[in-house]
């Protein structure tokens, strides 16, 4: 992907995160978890996983790529498909960075708590509050990772033209 491209992704990927688009900082959206798991011991990890917070990674790559010169270059569906394809590869560091990044400014009570009671917890008022600055530690952690992601499957998509 040209040198360009690169800082363009990383721009875009920031963007999203910080707005709230795609997993960068997911909210906590349902009241009770949508899969709750025997505890893993960590309880970022099991917000995570209850809430399926990293759950769009393949819709925040999807957009991301769109957003490059070498998708104008490409077939869409062929980009979409390699996405698709690649996310599963990505998908546990994306997650063990989203868990990071909460763990970093909740409690591991804090944590438990909305693991197990999502927006009914008395923490998810300081999840809200904490939001940005959990954005911007997701931005960091993950900014690299959306990038390889997109650029591996543009190129695949590419050799495939």
């Amino acid at each position: 992907m040209p040198k360009g491209n690169t800082l363009h992704v990383v721009m875009i990927a920031a963007c999203l995160a910080l707005a709230g688009c795609g997993n960068g900082t997911p909210a906590v959206s349902a009241d009770a978890p949508i899969h709750e798991a025997p505890s893993s011991g960590d309880p970022a990890a099991d917000l995570v996983r209850n809430f399926r917070m990293g759950a769009n990674l393949e819709e925040m790559a999807n957009e991301v790529a769109a957003s490059t010169h070498t998708y104008a270059t490409v077939s869409p569906t062929d980009v979409k498909a390699q996405i698709s394809r690649l996310t599963p590869k990505y998908q546990t560091e994306w997650d063990a960075n989203l868990a990071k990044a909460h763990a970093a400014h909740l409690s591991p009570e804090e944590l438990r708590s909305l693991a197990a009671e999502g927006r009914r917890s008395p923490s998810y008022p300081k999840l809200e509050q904490q939001r940005p600055a959990i954005a911007a530690d997701m931005k960091a952690a993950s900014g690299a990772l959306l990038q390889r992601l997109v650029t591996e499957a543009l190129a695949s998509a590419a050799k495939r033209s």
